[in-house]
């Protein structure tokens, strides 16, 4: 019987948590981080390499008669240019 009524009373604690709870206050002047500006310059970077190499190179090998000759195991489902 004990073991229930603290089953209970852990199960009313856990519910009443979330009521304590608060967000806290956000300063958008405080807030900045000085590295995401590097990364918003080297975002454009990345996705032209990825559509100028990585998925021409992806797209050679994934071919049916050099699937062989570098390993590539197609998957289901597996289409190369699929602009997202």
């Amino acid at each position: 019987m004990k073991k229930r009524v603290y089953a209970l009373m852990f199960a009313l604690a856990l519910l009443a948590l979330p009521a304590l709870s608060q967000a806290h206050s956000y300063d958008r002047d405080d807030s900045d981080y000085p590295l995401r500006y590097v990364a918003y310059a080297v975002n454009p970077i990345g996705i032209a390499v990825e559509y100028g190499v990585l998925r021409p190179i992806h797209w050679i090998v994934s071919q049916p008669s050099l699937c062989i000759i570098f390993g590539h195991v197609p998957r289901e489902g597996d289409e190369t240019f699929v602009w997202e």
